[in-house]
């Protein structure tokens, strides 16, 4: 495995907007918690985990702030290690872009409930030079990032994007060292859509290729590392705000339909809208779509909160919920994401409802 360590120079970013008065309305309407009690705006909740949509709680954050007045803290240290910090109480909530796991459920001792607050692509992202624009398939995909393929002019890349130049060098693989959602859903992509390239199965922690693959921490550390001068020649995977924030370049993923698609709005939202819903709220992502128009890499990211919380807390975290459904969907799109499908938005104003005092 190759290493070569690079500084982590910055936290997801995302613009701090002033809130439109239909929005601030709508917030200031929200300000009394449900069972009657006003926001205190010196109560602090905290959370933790998912990478994938720390630049859109960003957002959210930034617009009760100003609002509200109300105090949101968020770390994105990978949804793997969100969850744990959930289990050990040390996080008032917990963002994940996976249901927990079978082993992690027995641990969890108090009622829950999952909340959906955005959806995206996972965005393969690229640093070569003079940017061609690329496209790539399921099965390439899967053999670039178990190691298979090691050169960006093998013919599986070259058949894929005919009349494009492409050097000899070797594929740097930039991956996730630590435990994440991101991970999880890329890799059950690969799984899925490899057409059997992909051995290493369905895993949050992903495997390092040997000899062409080095591990960053986040979705951050990849996206720094891929946009830094140690960066050239990589391939990596993040959600796309990451690398519309480092100017990276995004291939186009070769759907079933054989459609070559760009993570878009349009094209997530058509992706989710082939997934099937699970008892507890989440989603079974469908990653070969027969929609032509769907990017095939598309999925949701959840916060975990607890049923029963402080009188106090709870109400933080349900206005902070309620706005993230409502005005902060407005503004996803130009974060990078897509907004929730409808029949998303209501199942989790239902799961927000159930947080109680």
């Amino acid at each position: 495995m190759l290493s070569a360590p690079v500084q982590q120079q910055r936290g997801p970013r995302a613009n701090s907007l002033l809130l439109s008065a239909t929005c601030a309305a709508f917030l200031f309407a929200l300000s009394p918690a449900a069972d009657g009690a006003s926001l205190d705006t010196k109560v602090s909740v905290t959370g933790a985990g998912s990478s994938f949509l720390a630049n859109f709680l960003e957002q959210c954050k930034a617009d009760v702030k100003s609002s509200l007045k109300i105090n949101v803290t968020y770390q994105p240290s990978g949804s793997g290690a969100g969850r744990s910090g959930f289990i050990s109480k040390t996080t008032d909530f917990a963002g994940s872009d996976v249901p927990f796991s079978k082993a992690e459920l027995p641990k969890v001792k108090e009622p829950f409930v999952y909340i959906p607050v955005t959806a995206g692509g996972i965005a393969v992202m690229y640093n070569l030079p003079g940017t061609p624009k690329l496209a790539l398939s399921g099965p390439t995909l899967a053999k670039i990032f178990s190691g298979q393929i090691t050169k960006w002019s093998d013919t599986a890349i070259a058949e894929e994007n005919p009349g494009t130049t492409l050097p000899k060098e070797t594929i740097r693989v930039i991956v996730r060292s630590d435990s994440s959602g991101s991970s999880s859903v890329f890799s059950e992509y690969l799984n899925t859509a490899g057409s059997g390239a992909w051995k290493k199965g369905i895993t949050a922690t992903f495997p390092v290729p040997a000899g062409t693959g080095i591990a960053q921490k986040g979705s951050d550390g990849i996206a720094n590392f891929m946009s830094s001068p140690q960066g050239k020649h990589s391939i990596g995977f993040a959600e796309l705000s990451y690398a519309t924030e480092r100017k990276l370049a995004v291939a186009s993923v070769i759907n079933k339909a054989g459609q070559r698609v760009q993570p878009t709005a349009a094209a997530v939202t058509a992706g989710i809208a082939a997934a099937s819903a699970r008892p507890d709220g989440t989603l079974s992502l469908s990653f070969e779509p027969s929609d032509p128009n769907a990017y095939p890499i598309a999925t949701t990211s959840y916060v975990i909160a607890r049923t029963k919380m402080d009188a106090k807390k709870s109400g933080v975290l349900k206005a902070f919920l309620s706005y993230a459904l409502d005005g902060c969907q407005q503004k996803s799109e130009k974060l990078g994401y897509a907004p929730l499908p409808a029949k998303l938005v209501t199942s989790g104003r239902a799961a927000v409802s159930k947080i109680t005092p």
